[in-house]
């Protein structure tokens, strides 16, 4: 009995300590935006929920200046009736300009602060980061608005998952560039993902457009979706859902400057135009589609090794075949390695056919 009492009070001591927070008397910050402002500085946008009496959600911005990301958190706590929390982040959006100059000490920053989880998604801006931040996107607030965009894509397969702890991965291990989706704002209450940024390191290093972006899903998701549109024989169009596709690299034996990026999608056909859908037709649409998704995706590979950039992690595949493997060699072994694709595509749902 002795010993129930004296774990009650060290209970009830130790409940104390803990610091407490409600709800009604902190500013939640969901959505945190980079901007370069020169002389080595940045602009910090902080997009903070306000919850009012009635439980509804406003929200408010609170815009600073400085050369750390916590030297701006603390100037824009200044603006603020109440404490800025950053515990719900769920974006952080970076500007354009900055993303060319660099994101290695945002990164590091982020690496450190455990107040901040996995889950949050980083995005970059065609444009200001700001602008995004100071948009009116609803009633679920900006931070959470930008967050569904970006889940929603992710879980539809439009683009490929790039939250905080996948980032970090990528980043600090060696063989693989970062990438990160592109987000422009479309007048005052509306986003769209216009593109995907790949890194050189921490630099954005080239852009990949929205028609494109289905091709380099293929080659960085393991299993994605996608939607592709090939040209029939008789001027007439054919829309493919892929439903599940992967791919697999293959260093040639006998030459390993050689490796081949298998591509393997099953699909269904959404929308045809033109003859009768028979069997015979069905066989040509999937091997226009097989030469379509080869072309696109060795022009990206090509286009990654120009810029030595690597964002489908050819350099940690072949880290992981090679026991001899020499990253400084790498470099220039990249930039010239011979790459073939080959795709083969299945079609399983056509609807009726003759």
């Amino acid at each position: 009995m002795k010993r129930l009492f004296l774990c009650f009070i060290a209970l009830f001591l130790l409940s104390g300590c803990i610091e407490k927070r409600i709800i009604d008397d902190i500013n939640i910050v969901t959505g945190i935006g980079f901007d370069k402002a020169g002389n080595k500085q940045m602009i910090g946008t902080f997009s903070a929920q306000i919850i009012k009496a009635d439980k509804s959600i406003t929200n408010q911005t609170f815009i600073s200046k400085g050369s750390l990301r916590r030297d701006l958190l603390i100037k824009a706590a200044r603006q603020s009736s109440q404490p800025l929390v950053t515990g719900g982040v769920g974006v952080t959006v970076v500007g354009g300009e900055l993303g060319k100059d660099g994101i290695k000490d945002i990164l590091d920053v982020y690496q450190r602060d455990v107040s901040i989880g996995a889950r949050n998604y980083f995005a970059m801006a065609d444009g200001q980061a700001k602008k995004i931040l100071q948009g009116k996107y609803g009633t679920i607030g900006t931070g959470d608005y930008l967050y569904n965009l970006l889940d929603n894509s992710v879980k539809s397969k439009d683009i490929p998952k790039t939250n905080l702890h996948l980032l970090l991965h990528d980043y600090y291990q060696k063989g693989k560039d970062i990438y990160l989706p592109i987000l422009k704002q479309k007048g005052i209450n509306k986003v769209e993902i216009s593109g995907i940024s790949f890194f050189k390191a921490d630099k954005v290093a080239g852009v990949i457009p929205p028609e494109k972006m289905p091709f380099f899903n293929l080659l960085v998701n393991k299993y994605s979706k996608g939607n592709f549109s090939v040209p029939n024989h008789d001027d007439g169009k054919t829309s493919i859902k892929s439903f599940v596709s992967k791919h697999t690299f293959k260093i040639a034996k006998k030459n390993p400057s050689h490796v081949t990026i298998q591509i393997k999608i099953k699909g269904s056909i959404q929308e045809y135009t033109g003859r009768k859908l028979t069997k015979k037709e069905i066989n040509k649409i999937q091997k226009s589609l097989e030469r379509k998704v080869e072309k696109e995706c060795l022009k990206l590979v090509k286009d990654f090794q120009e810029k030595n950039a690597d964002p489908i992690g050819l350099g940690e595949f072949y880290k992981s075949r090679k026991r001899s493997f020499d990253f400084k060699k790498w470099e220039n072994e990249y930039k010239n390695l011979n790459v073939k694709i080959i795709c083969n595509v299945i079609i399983e749902e056509t609807g009726i056919i003759d």
